[in-house]
């Protein structure tokens, strides 16, 4: 199913706000800018919406690190790792987009997350 050009128009309008605002640590604002947009398309463009839902979810993982709820945290990234796989699969002019957004939400989960590991010191 094709987007129609003010539904595309919108959603790359969004994605866009979502990368500029995960890059500026701004993650409940990123959820927020794509949870109309994951409503919307739910009936439509389920497969579309289930990759959004993972987006969301990513942002939302972060936002709960930051506030130090690194085991919520946890678990509601194992939600964005189950939807992340659709990206593959789906055929979508956003292919490119989610994979911008994906690889973005990956590298400040790793730079939140790295003040978890076990600092070793030289001797």
């Amino acid at each position: 199913m094709t987007f129609r050009k003010e539904e595309a128009d919108l959603l790359r309008q969004r994605l866009n706000n979502f990368v500029h605002m995960v890059q500026n640590n701004h993650f409940y604002d990123a959820h927020e800018t794509l949870e109309y947009s994951w409503k919307a398309l739910r009936i439509e463009h389920p497969d579309e919406a289930k990759i959004l839902k993972g987006l969301i979810n990513g942002a939302t993982a972060l936002e709960l690190k930051k506030r130090g709820r690194e085991d919520a945290s946890l678990r509601v990234w194992k939600t964005f790792e189950k939807y992340r796989p659709l990206i593959e699969t789906v055929d979508s002019i956003f292919t490119k987009t989610y994979h911008t957004c994906t690889k973005i939400l990956e590298e400040k989960h790793r730079e939140l997350f790295e003040s978890l590991l076990p600092q070793t010191k030289n001797i």
